[in-house]
């Protein structure tokens, strides 16, 4: 077991036991990619993959986990029911493995700052909050912080900045406890539109447009309806409105300031419009599934044409519309 998982089943000590439901060949999949994960993203994303099969599992589908089609291509899962297959990508909205980086260096200075013999209680600030952890070196950090500490009993108020971007404030002293006890910047959402949403001035496509389009060529070949399975993490801002406007489109109003004018050449100013969404763009995608805050819900593609709708697939759009019950 390696040392990701080792932790997360330290947090989770039933995790493995969640496995069961899977068949055998699938659990065994599920657990060698997780102790392959070398990195907390790539490992947060393979539990996500895990909690979208134990729910298609739940409502009743057919699995296959990574199965391998003919143009090599291996989405998370391919569903089942009634001979009707469909195929699904997993999507984990949260922190980028550079955010984690950053995250797990935050935890670690604090994590050792905590072991040191002082009965103060230190707040820290970040001054550049979203910093490349690559600069800094926490033993250093940790060596000034001590230096500073000893050359004289420190008072309330008093500060000192280590390497131009790390700020302690004594906040408290004698506090009767035999080490220090800090607090660090307030958890701070590090919000990216372009996460979701394909901006003209990016110069490459963001992970959620890349799925879209991932498996156009096995749609077109086998007929399959697709499904992106979205996991928000809380930390990346976005919500299940977000998905639902920039995919359904939104409700606009065209307004000019100079009425007169507008009234005499364009009558429709002022007027509600419908701004069309990425599902008018994007015919082979048949919904999406997200998940957040422990619930799953649905978001089907309103276009009547697409293969989700026909006839051979009503059984399988009933099942999944279960998903959010």
């Amino acid at each position: 077991m390696n040392g990701l998982l080792k932790l997360y089943c330290d947090y989770h000590p039933d995790f493995l036991d969640t496995l069961n439901p899977f068949d055998e060949k699938i659990k065994q999949r599920v657990i060698n990619n997780l102790q392959n994960a070398d990195n907390k993203p790539k490992f947060l994303s393979i539990i996500a993959e895990i909690q979208f099969g134990l729910k298609f599992q739940d409502i009743g589908f057919g699995l296959d986990y990574e199965k391998r089609y003919s143009n090599k291509k291996t989405p998370d899962w391919t569903i089942s029911i009634d001979n009707s297959y469909a195929i699904c990508e997993v999507y984990r909205l949260g922190k980028s493995n550079k955010d984690q980086k950053r995250s797990d260096f935050e935890n670690l200075l604090i994590e050792k700052i905590h072991e040191l013999p002082f009965n103060y209680f230190i707040r820290i600030k970040f001054i550049e909050e979203y910093f490349e952890t690559e600069k800094y070196d926490i033993n250093e950090i940790i060596k000034d912080l001590v230096k500073w500490l000893n050359d004289s009993e420190r008072v309330l108020g008093e500060k000192i900045l280590i390497q131009e971007n790390f700020s302690f404030e004594i906040a408290k002293t004698n506090t009767k406890i035999n080490h220090i006890c800090c607090s660090g910047n307030p958890s701070s959402i590090d919000f990216k539109p372009d996460k979701l949403i394909q901006f003209d001035y990016l110069k490459r496509n963001n992970e959620i447009t890349k799925k879209i389009s991932k498996y156009n060529s096995l749609i077109h070949e086998l007929e399959l309806p697709y499904f992106i399975a979205v996991s928000v993490d809380f930390i990346s801002g976005f919500d299940y409105d977000d998905f639902k406007e920039y995919f359904l489109g939104k409700g606009v109003e065209f307004i000019d300031f100079d009425t007169d004018i507008a009234n005499k050449h364009f009558n429709h100013l002022g007027q509600n419009w419908n701004e069309l969404g990425v599902f008018y763009n994007t015919p082979n995608l048949s919904g999406l599934i997200i998940y957040e805050g422990n619930r799953f819900k649905l978001l089907l593609n309103p276009i009547k044409s697409q293969i989700i709708y026909r006839k051979e697939n009503l059984i399988l759009l009933e099942k999944i519309k279960q998903i959010d019950k």
